[in-house]
């Protein structure tokens, strides 16, 4: 693995930090989350290490903010996933907005099912019951998510593109 450099220090610093005010942002509002388009459009805009590398640190950020968890620890699985996910999928997706929204929606969907498997450590009823229980937040959270992503990806993704030129990371 190269260097790191002290200006992508800073640029994996700053996703890291958009990406928990986003997650605080939006977790004040029932069903609505905005940490997965943040890491999707990371993920398309920079390059894999530097988006990889910012779900990483958001993860450890997380954890400080709220505490070692089995849940906080999903995070730190979750997101550095979605973003390898993402970096393998934005060639064939490339500016098809609908695809992006429709991915987003699925990963939104995803997370809420799958931050039901630290119940596993409780029972494998529990998780289940929560997993079924969670499936109507889960459908709403994806379904607000797709439509989050269909209506902001383009003008945020221009604006990152922008930005990404600038900082040349």
């Amino acid at each position: 693995m190269s260097k790191i450099s002290v200006k992508e220090l800073c640029v994996i610093s700053i996703m890291a930090c958009i990406e928990a005010v986003m997650f605080t942002m939006f977790s004040q509002v029932l069903y609505l989350e905005g940490i997965t388009l943040t890491v999707l459009l990371f993920a398309c805009v920079f390059q894999c290490r530097t988006a990889f590398l910012a779900a990483v640190v958001y993860g450890f950020v997380n954890m400080v903010f709220h505490g070692i968890t089995p849940w906080t620890m999903m995070y730190l699985l979750i997101y550095p996933v979605y973003t390898l996910i993402v970096c393998g999928c934005k060639r064939w997706i490339s500016h098809r907005v609908v695809l992006w929204a429709m991915l987003c929606g699925f990963l939104s969907f995803l997370t809420g099912q799958l931050l039901q498997l630290p119940f596993l450590l409780v029972s494998k009823t529990v998780t289940a019951i929560y997993l079924l229980t969670g499936l109507k937040t889960s459908l709403i959270q994806g379904c607000l998510s797709a439509v989050l992503c269909f209506l902001l990806f383009q003008p945020l993704r221009d604006v990152l593109e922008r930005i990404e030129r600038r900082l040349n990371v």
